[in-house]
């Protein structure tokens, strides 16, 4: 039986290979080309060049967010740093050194009510011819002290920037920093309610400080309500705590102040009802971590003589005008000589602005003693004698 082999030799092979249509012949494959056959994912490449073009587009996109957040916040900006149309009276208040002639101001005053209820910039000025100016608004902590600081070293130079103690203890949260910050950067998520208010000026106008405050922020507040001091800056061993959010915004301020050629310092105005031992205890104990000189207007030997008899008018929350002139005329002396601030009262340069904020405060003044009373709700009215000259002696 013959069994019949199949055998193909060289020359066929080579035959039947040349029989390969030329498009379909079998090439060299470069392992790092990707190869991506129908309906499959891309690789290598392929995949780079796309995510590439979605990145691109995200970037596109944020971009064009914050152009329009850049726009937005310019048009709500107020035109003006005086009382536009949006604008709560009290920010114009605090915000009112944008108004002061440049470089202008010795010293800034930050804080909360208590700031501007006891440091007026006018008394200071008639005691030792410092130019200073209070920037406060109720309710105040360091996050938007902060702000007002960067705007401030914006277009002044203060010699010392003078922070309320009182802050250092009302906590906020990682939010309120975060939302704080970004008010920073586009104005328009602090200003958004001025929508109402908008004119052609804030489209098509630049901003202009043109309005100035007689008062450099300080309010003028009469009425007596007596304090009971009897528990008033008791000895004690314990320290309030001072949250470590609150120690590291103090820090950037501190920073921001050195960069300036500015010293940052820690002050407690006199109050009963805010500040005890333990506070100043706390204060201190940051004070001393962070390098800041803490100056206490209630204890030791940077004490005001305040009578809560008749120098607060709401038992020892926030002083009254005569409380203020003896802390104002105080902080005077200590601007003067622990800082060498000078005194400008001869100087032709501060004539016209500060002459002019005497007599508006000496008006004020005249008009407000009659209304001082002194005693609880429905007691008898009782005119309030002004205090005497802080003595330092």
């Amino acid at each position: 039986m013959n069994e019949e082999k199949s055998t193909t030799k060289p020359e066929n092979t080579a035959a039947a290979l040349g029989a390969i249509a030329p498009d379909t012949a079998a090439a060299s494959i470069d392992p790092g080309e990707p190869v991506a056959a129908e309906g499959t994912p891309l690789h290598g490449a392929s995949r780079l060049r796309a995510l590439g073009k979605s990145l691109l587009t995200a970037v596109a996109f944020v971009l064009v967010g914050l152009l329009v957040l850049y726009g937005a916040s310019r048009i709500f900006e107020p035109k003006s740093n005086g009382n536009v149309g949006g604008v709560h009276a009290a920010h114009v208040a605090a915000n009112g050194f944008l108004g002061e002639p440049k470089n202008s101001i010795d010293a800034l005053f930050i804080g909360d009510s208590e700031t501007y209820s006891a440091v007026s910039p006018v008394e200071i000025w008639k005691a030792g011819g410092a130019a200073t100016y209070t920037c406060a608004i109720g309710g105040q902590n360091l996050t938007y002290s902060r702000t007002l600081l960067e705007r401030a070293l914006k277009v002044q130079k203060p010699r010392v920037v003078m922070i309320e103690g009182n802050s250092l203890f009302k906590p906020f949260d990682e939010n309120k920093l975060l939302k704080s910050t970004i008010k920073d950067m586009f104005p328009i998520f602090e200003r958004h309610d001025r929508w109402k208010a908008l004119t052609l000026r804030d489209f098509f106008g630049s901003a202009e400080n043109d309005y100035v405050d007689d008062m450099k922020g300080f309010r003028m507040k009469w009425g007596v309500r007596p304090a009971d001091d009897s528990a008033y800056m008791e000895p004690t061993d314990n320290v309030a705590e001072v949250p470590e959010l609150t120690k590291s915004v103090l820090a950037e301020m501190r920073d921001m102040c050195r960069a300036a050629g500015s010293e940052l310092v820690i002050v407690s105005t006199p109050s009963t009802k805010c500040w005890y031992t333990s506070r100043h205890n706390g204060a201190q104990a940051v004070a001393d971590e962070l390098d800041i000189e803490f100056i206490d207007l209630n204890t030791g030997d940077d004490a005001v003589a305040i009578d809560w008899d008749t120098d607060t008018r709401d038992w020892g929350d926030h002083l009254n005008y005569a409380g203020a002139v003896k802390t104002s005329q105080a902080l005077a002396h200590i601007l003067s000589e622990r800082y060498g601030v000078p005194d400008h009262r001869d100087d032709p340069a501060y004539a016209v602005e500060w002459n002019r904020a005497v007599r508006h405060h000496d008006r004020l003044v005249e008009k407000g003693s009659a209304m001082a009373v002194v005693g609880k709700p429905g007691d008898a009215i009782t005119i309030m004698e002004l205090p005497p000259l802080y003595n330092p002696a």
